[in-house]
């Protein structure tokens, strides 16, 4: 009887929110955005940061683009609408989404701000 070799690959990628950013996504993102990519756990007192009822994080954010509606069309809960710039609570499932649209040109992180 002969052996029998099974070779398993498993893909990683896409299966989670926090994989490898490409060049073009890393580029899109500021600095702070990108460290929640990276693997680790960064320190989220640097973000405006809620939990959603399933459980999952969702980070306020300021996104310049040409086409609000492709980011409604994604399911992405849009809060104001000036010109090109837009923000929204999004989830890191979701930011990786809005990487990949074309007419997204960068995403900074969003604060909370106070009267005073």
């Amino acid at each position: 009887m002969r052996p029998f070799f099974l070779i398993l690959t498993v893909s990683l990628y896409g299966c989670s929110a926090e994989g490898t950013l490409t060049s073009e996504e890393r580029a899109k993102l500021d600095p702070p955005l990108q460290r929640l990519f990276s693997g680790g756990n960064p320190d989220e007192s640097q973000f405006d940061v809620s939990t959603l009822s399933n459980g999952q994080k969702a980070y306020s954010v300021i996104i310049r683009s040409s086409n609000a509606d492709e980011l409604r069309s994604l399911g992405v809960q849009v809060g104001s609408v000036f010109q090109d710039v837009i923000t929204a609570r999004v989830t890191l499932k979701e930011l990786r989404k809005i990487l990949s649209l074309p007419a997204v040109r960068t995403v900074q992180t969003g604060s909370r701000n106070y009267p005073q």
